[in-house]
């Protein structure tokens, strides 16, 4: 091999330096990209580890309700006996009342979560501060009722409001060969 002169040299090394600044350059780029992925891994992880923190706080805020549902559970019966018993006490509760019941529908049993609930649909008419009675007597936490709908406007009789709702008793069915004693439902 031949001896390089001198501007053949310099155009090896131009040359050289050229290529080292392009892989440079491709090697720089990568690493940024690298980087740019790395640090959204990050904020991807300290966003899932805050929501995680935030279902654990939400866990131990939840602890009191928890206790309660545990201390105060939903009583065992049937569909038809949750209907019926939730019909009766709609009934003596609006006669308490001195409401008048217009038009009263049962509705169909429904499965929840951690068991059923029955309803029932309800036209009501009297004094408006026998709606509020009515209204406070059906709805008890440990009696496991709940007012799913209610409209109330003006009746013809000035003193007097129509009241329409929807009233929800939940419970766990019982199983059917049991004979086990209900709790009572307030």
């Amino acid at each position: 091999m031949r001896p390089l002169a001198q501007s053949e040299k310099t155009l090896f090394l131009i040359l050289c330096g050229a290529v080292f600044i392009g892989l440079n350059m491709l090697g720089l780029r990568a690493f940024l990209q690298a980087r740019t992925k790395v640090q959204q891994a990050m904020i991807a992880a300290k966003t899932e580890l805050a929501s995680d923190h935030s279902w654990l706080n939400l866990a131990t805020t939840l602890q009191p309700a928890m206790n309660w549902v545990g201390s105060h559970p939903m009583p065992e019966m049937q569909s038809d006996e949750a209907s019926a018993r939730l019909l009766k006490l709609e009934q003596s509760e609006a006669e308490k009342a001195g409401l008048k019941v217009m038009e009263e529908n049962l509705l169909p049993s429904q499965d929840i979560p951690d068991g059923s609930s029955v309803g029932v649909s309800v036209k009501l008419s009297g004094p408006f501060a026998g709606v509020v009675r009515y209204l406070f007597a059906l709805q008890t936490p440990t009696g496991w009722r709940s007012l799913d709908k209610l409209a109330l406007r003006s009746d013809a009789q000035p003193p007097n409001v129509v009241a329409e709702l929807e009233l929800r008793q939940y419970f766990h069915p019982a199983a059917a060969s049991t004979n086990s004693t209900h709790p009572a439902i307030p």
